[in-house]
């Protein structure tokens, strides 16, 4: 009696550690990270340029937010949220494609599509 009550508790005991692991490997999979595009001077974003070739139709013109969520939804498959334009505060110089501009873009995307987004030139904060 007592070990089949010991070999129920050790099923017991490693099932739920199997559980709790895939549990938290599946949190840690949808964590939400935090990425920045910095633009530079006189270039046109992925998405402005994606737009501009009317690829997508909208009601009413978009924001940044949701054109930026837009093209990376529609494009690249990856869900975008938090969308923010952020003014740095630093100076800048207004040479073409050698300056970024006085602002970036953050954003999140869920932890496996952090690679994707860099190659997008985003990069995590």
């Amino acid at each position: 009696m007592l070990d089949t009550l010991m070999t129920y508790m050790k099923k017991f005991l490693i099932s739920s550690f199997i559980v709790l692991s895939l549990f938290f490997l599946g949190c840690a999979n949808n964590a939400l990270v935090t990425m920045k595009f910095q633009p530079m001077q006189c270039e046109e974003t992925p998405w402005a340029i994606w737009y501009a070739e009317g690829n997508i139709q909208f009601f009413k013109e978009p924001t940044e937010s949701e054109l930026i969520i837009a093209y990376y939804s529609n494009v690249h498959k990856i869900e975008v949220t938090e969308v923010k334009r952020v003014e740095s505060g630093n100076a800048v110089c207004e040479a073409c494609s050698v300056c970024p501009t006085s602002y970036y873009f953050s954003a999140k995307v869920k932890n496996p599509d952090v690679s994707k987004m860099t190659k997008e030139k985003w990069v995590k904060v």
